[in-house]
């Protein structure tokens, strides 16, 4: 596997969790160390970053961070082992995190073109969690190591002698060989176990689960019934809490969530998956890949001074009103004749193309995005984008 930590012998699969505080500056300089050659299968067709002279480019980037384009993690600001070589857009060796934004959850990933697939199955992802003691510490959520944990959680295959299994056969292999749009795994990792379990007393634990699987969504609930008290979406808090039985967990996205567990009337409760794959028409799940970790609830009742507060995090409304233009973004996969996905276009460009969309900082907009896929479903949804670095507004989905 792949893996980010300060030396080899300390790396793990999710990466160390980073833990930022608001207005504090955090410079980190990512170093390659990965090997020659890739340890799985990657497609030369689909434009990767491929070096001159050798090595496996990789470049990171902050998922929800919101900081200067030179730290952002361009997937052409790659580079290989010691520097030798850089992508296009490679400027710098530290990148500089500003943690002026909202608190909340994000993760960090490998972001390298056309290998991104590859170096995150091979284990190239982590937590990055920013915290904002004057705004979070009235609301009395659960604190500490045991009782605000982040649970990364994404899906693999393995080999007998435990390598990482992946298909070497695209689904178009006369254009492209290897390259496939999805990958699902028969095994579910939580932190880089395979369906572990974890011993929790009888209180209130924050959980701040990230779906880093490749294609999977999750559709979590607990085999016993207990509630989920969401408080938080990616990287951002919600006005109040919500309570609900399941909660679905697209790749990618971030849901926080509060689990009492002195409200279980059973010893044990199975975190449990019931999404079909691909989602949401797909097959159902199996006996694998329906469980995701089983919680030991401890039988001694205690004290516990965490709090579910009425309200949370306000934050100013995106308004149509006085948004400053409105964008129409298309997004459309061309299919072979095979009706295999080929590529994807925006407004019928391809990536590298020149910049057509230039928002201003300090303005808002909204964004009209129509999504075909080749499974024939189109999806709208429509965002309102505030440009000063405080996120968006979902207004509405269709």
């Amino acid at each position: 596997m792949f893996a980010y930590g300060t030396s080899k012998r300390s790396a793990t699969v999710p990466g160390p969790t980073i833990e930022a505080v608001y207005g504090v500056d955090t410079y980190v300089t990512w170093r390659n160390h990965l090997p020659l050659h890739h340890i799985l299968p990657w497609d030369p067709t689909i434009s990767p970053a491929i070096p001159k002279h050798g090595g496996i480019p990789t470049v990171v980037h902050l998922h929800g961070g919101i900081h200067e384009p030179t730290s952002d993690g361009n997937a052409d600001s790659w580079f290989t082992a010691g520097f030798k070589e850089t992508g296009s857009k490679w400027t710098k060796k530290t990148t500089h995190y500003v943690n002026k934004q909202q608190p909340g959850n994000m993760w960090y990933h490998d972001h390298a073109a056309g290998l991104t697939r590859v170096n995150l199955l091979a284990g190239l992802l982590g937590s990055y969690i920013l915290r904002h003691s004057s705004v979070e510490s009235p609301l009395r959520l659960p604190t500490g190591r045991e009782f605000d944990r982040p649970l990364v959680i994404f899906d693999r295959s393995f080999r007998k002698d435990g390598s990482i299994y992946m298909n070497a056969t695209g689904n178009n292999p006369t254009i492209h060989p290897q390259w496939q749009p999805e990958y699902f795994g028969d095994a579910i990792i939580v932190n880089g176990k395979a369906w572990p379990r974890l011993t929790v007393r009888r209180r209130k634990y924050r959980f701040r689960i990230t779906n880093a699987s490749n294609a999977r969504f999750f559709r979590f609930f607990f085999s016993n019934g207990l509630d989920f008290i969401v408080v938080g979406s990616d990287s951002a808090y919600l006005a109040k809490p919500v309570s609900t039985k399941s909660v679905l967990l697209a790749p990618s996205e971030i849901v926080d969530v509060l689990v009492d567990f002195s409200k279980s009337t059973s010893k044990t409760a199975i975190l449990a998956n019931n999404a079909p794959y691909p989602y949401p028409s797909g097959d159902p799940v199996t006996e694998e890949n329906s469980k995701v970790m089983k919680f030991i609830i401890n039988y001694k009742s205690e004290v516990d001074t965490s709090i579910i507060p009425k309200k949370l995090i306000e934050y100013p409304p995106a308004h149509v009103s006085t948004s400053t233009r409105t964008r129409y973004i298309a997004m459309f996969e061309y299919v072979s004749s095979i009706d295999e996905p080929t590529h994807l276009y925006i407004n019928g460009l391809p990536y590298n193309a020149p910049v057509t969309e230039t928002p201003k900082i300090g303005t808002s907009e909204v964004f009209i995005t129509k999504i075909s896929l080749f499974t024939n479903r189109i999806v709208q949804i429509f965002n309102a984008y505030n440009n000063e670095g405080v996120g968006s507004d979902k207004l509405n989905r269709g």
